[in-house]
């Protein structure tokens, strides 16, 4: 989103209003944002998104934690004294402040969908059981109506990826939807090049704070240990990894936590594996593993968006097969760097910022 930002403010006058929501985001802003007078930030934290969801059980949880009355007077304030035209909005839940359309006609609201949310949430049910089925099946619903409502209402809609492109069809009837090529953090020139791997180190990269990156972890973790490999090293890498994941620190298994440079923390890596179950939309983590050179084997669920039918990703979904794709390549040199070569090459040609750019130039000519 910071590149979005960038590019659009080559050509525009951008203003930004953004949630915060801890305290490393506030260092950040303190950092990067504070002499930037076109940006504007909202406090979020533990108890004004539950007085939130409290305040609109009607909304799916997600979209309610953020129907902020905060941000809202803001939004409002700032299309007043801005005379703003257009708005470019990050997130479906984002899409729920689509109501500005109503006070102000004139206005353009456009919406980047992440992910398709109902996919999500239909995963949801499909794995749960007892009470938390009966919730999660609420939620879907609730997310059905409330995602569909604010497609439709959107002037233009934004994918990553061509399979929720798809699914915006399938689910909401939505056919005139573009898709932008993601930014995933990452200026491959000018990445150090001198990073020592480490050999036979599988790593998996994520925001531990999220269930479906928490889950995926340990299941790596359970795999790998019952390979009765002594050799092979496992490197947890993302922030906010809870108290279960870092019990397990041991020899052959490392959690970073949060990290400076995450790029050096990956190519330090033999090869990354993402054993995700849940979730949706492409995976930003397995663009940046194999834009930095690794090979990566995952499921169906990570190669979404990227490459379902596992040309170059190795793609698995049972315990055994993982394991089985793992030991394969871990110790194969030859193949490691022949899949890692393809992959590369196959992420860094199709999936382009400039692609965005020339999108952008056309949308907000």
């Amino acid at each position: 989103m910071g590149k979005e930002v960038e590019t659009l403010r080559k050509k525009h006058n951008v203003f930004v209003l953004s949630f915060v929501n801890d305290e490393k985001e506030e260092q950040l802003i303190d950092k990067e944002y504070k002499d930037d007078t076109k940006c504007y930030f909202v406090k979020s934290n533990t108890y004004t998104k539950a007085t939130n969801a409290l305040l609109n059980l009607n909304m799916p949880i997600f979209f309610a934690i953020r129907s902020s009355s905060e941000f809202k007077k803001k939004l409002i304030k700032i299309i007043e004294e801005e005379r703003i035209d257009v708005i470019h909005a990050e997130y479906t839940a984002m899409g729920q402040f689509v109501w500005v359309k109503d006070k102000f006609p004139n206005i353009k609201f456009n919406l980047v969908e992440h992910d398709v949310t109902k996919q999500s949430y239909d995963r949801y049910v499909k794995d749960s059981t007892g009470f938390k089925r009966i919730y999660n099946k609420w939620q879907a619903n609730l997310v059905e109506k409330y995602e569909g409502n604010c497609l439709k209402k959107c002037d233009e809609v934004f994918t990553l990826n061509t399979k929720d492109l798809d699914l915006l069809k399938k689910y909401y009837s939505i056919k005139d939807a573009k898709v932008i090529t993601p930014y995933y953090g990452v200026d491959f020139s000018n990445v150090n090049k001198n990073i020592k791997k480490v050999p036979k180190t599988i790593c998996f990269v994520g925001q531990m704070a999220r269930t479906e990156n928490h889950d995926a972890a340990m299941r790596l973790i359970n795999i790998v240990s019952k390979l009765n490999r002594k050799d092979i090293k496992i490197n947890i890498i993302g922030a906010y990894p809870n108290q279960e994941l870092q019990n397990l620190e041991s020899e052959n298994i490392h959690v970073t936590g949060f990290v400076d440079s995450i790029e050096d923390e990956i190519m330090k890596n033999d090869i990354a594996v993402f054993p995700l179950m849940l979730g949706a939309g492409i995976k930003f983590k397995i663009l940046l593993a194999a834009g930095l050179g690794l090979p990566v084997i995952t499921t169906s669920v990570g190669a979404e968006g990227i490459d379902a039918e596992g040309k170059y990703l190795l793609l698995g979904q049972s315990d055994e097969e993982l394991s089985n794709l793992i030991l394969k390549l871990i110790d194969d040199e030859e193949l490691k760097n022949e899949v890692a070569s393809n992959l590369q090459k196959y992420v860094l040609d199709n999936f382009n910022w400039e692609k965005s750019v020339a999108l952008f130039d056309e949308i907000y000519k």
